[in-house]
């Protein structure tokens, strides 16, 4: 997104609720161990359709969350969500520590989520007395993390460092397993914040200077072998530090940076790009829109190279990237298809978290809705954003973004029909539904749509700046 205009505020990340997970794990015949997972509601509004282990929020028939009492409390959150979702019971006593997870502020809706295995001598039929996990069953470790990677199901991202982790060492009792996953959690939540939504696409959430209500721009490495780092976004010194070990850990895992991918100029995207730049020796690629919009702000020194429509970036574990030209939110904006997997690096063209600001220029609206129409039909499986979180039904999601455009459009042109005149008098009339405090953001807008609706002799302006029906 661009800079913030005077006026608007900074937004604050999400406050996390209290939750808790239970991880049901047993043991088959051949003493292999098991794990207990399901599919949950695609309807749900968090992760709706990824394969999960039962858990929910804290509610207050489990007891008050007081200083000193969380812990117990969250054991019979934790218990109960367990019974109500696979009809298993345990004392909430018996479950074993396995740590603290918070979902990462690239959410609107965050969880402070403490963890538990919850062991069981043998593999209990599951009978759940709600419907929000489906496909329940046992299963190895190794075998949903197989599905995943082969991309037939989905899988909660905090749930993949444990599933490794079990593939891994699977010996050992209950308590020495719980010991092993919280020290996974633990060094994840030191190292900070990232989520791994598909295989090989890792999402580090940036603190910058964004438009609200996103606090955060997603900076993705794309690669199983070789890897792209798209849009490092912050300059602040500790993110690029944070960025720096997880760029760092995906060396260690046998993986190499060959570039960073730049979606377009506006400094929420482009700020840690010297930092990153430097460090891996990694040269920069964008459209030369982007270069030429980014002006003499660029850093020197940097291996600058052009991107444009229908370049192929080829990397050496088989994924291909290809750049797709989509002004309208900036005049050089890139997205990215990754062909393989389907996965769609949208940048700024679609956000999880709001609707996005279009450039404020002729043509700028037409030509968003045209990059809009052409990513939807790209049969793209998953939409990674430059804010929020990723989609997994890009086409209807898209379709939303344009149907909600148009569907605002029509109540501008109606503003001027039944009278207002300049751009205060129709954001009033237009966006009634907004509080105050997004009008100015919403002026910018209503400014882009009046163009368009000019352009098509829909309205028309008089010299002193007024409006008024063609």
């Amino acid at each position: 997104m661009s800079r913030i205009p005077a006026g608007v505020a900074h937004a604050t990340p999400a406050r996390p609720l209290p939750s808790a997970v239970a991880i049901p794990v047993s043991r088959d015949a051949g003493r292999g161990l098991l794990v207990l997972a399901g599919r949950r509601d695609p309807r749900a509004g968090f992760l709706g359709g990824f394969h999960a282990f039962p858990g929910g929020v804290h509610e207050e028939s489990d007891g008050e969350l007081i200083p000193g009492a969380e812990e117990e409390v969250l054991r019979r959150t934790a218990a109960r969500e367990l019974l109500e979702e696979t009809g298993l019971r345990i004392d909430p006593a018996d479950l074993l520590d396995a740590g603290r997870r918070i979902t990462p502020p690239f959410s609107s809706r965050r969880f402070d989520s403490r963890m538990y295995l919850a062991p069981f001598a043998e593999p209990l039929l599951p009978s759940p007395s709600t419907a929000e996990l489906s496909d329940l069953h046992w299963t190895r470790p190794a075998d949903l993390l197989t599905r995943w990677e082969r991309r037939e199901i989905r899988v909660s991202p905090p749930l993949l460092p444990l599933l490794r982790e079990m593939v891994r060492d699977s010996s050992g009792s209950p308590r020495d397993l719980a010991g092993r996953l919280r020290s996974v959690n633990e060094e994840i939540e030191q190292v900070g914040a990232s989520a791994e939504f598909a295989p090989h696409v890792h999402l580090i959430p940036q603190a910058t200077p964004t438009l609200p209500p996103a606090t955060h721009t997603n900076c993705y490495l794309v690669g199983s072998r070789e890897f792209v780092v798209i849009d490092p976004g912050s300059a602040r010194a500790d993110e690029a530090e944070r960025l720096r070990a997880h760029i760092a850990r995906r060396v260690k895992e046998g993986g190499r940076p060959v570039a960073i991918l730049g979606t377009h100029h506006h400094p929420d995207h482009v700020a840690g790009v010297e930092v990153v730049a430097n460090e891996w020796e990694l040269p920069v690629r964008m459209h030369r829109l982007t270069w030429e919009a980014w002006g003499g702000i660029p850093p020197q020194g940097l291996d600058r190279q052009d991107l444009e429509d229908g370049a192929e970036i080829h990397l050496s574990g088989g994924e291909r990237l290809r750049a797709l030209h989509t002004p309208g939110h900036a005049v050089g904006h890139l997205s990215f298809l990754e062909e393989r997997a389907g996965a769609l690096f949208a940048g700024d063209l679609v956000s999880g978290a709001s609707t996005i600001l279009v450039e404020s220029a002729p043509g700028g609206l037409v030509r968003y809705l045209a990059s809009l129409a052409r990513i939807r039909d790209l049969n793209a499986t998953t939409l990674f954003p430059a804010h929020g979180t990723p989609m997994t039904a890009p086409a209807a999601d898209i379709q939303r973004v344009m149907d909600h455009r148009l569907d605002r459009e029509r109540r501008i042109l109606a503003a001027v029909v039944s009278g207002a005149r300049t751009v205060d008098e129709v954001v009033g009339v237009a966006y009634d539904d907004l509080p105050d405090s997004a009008h100015p953001l919403a002026a910018l807008q209503a400014g882009t749509h009046l163009m368009k609706l000019e352009d098509e002799g829909r309205i028309s302006r008089d010299p002193s700046g007024t409006w008024s029906p063609a």
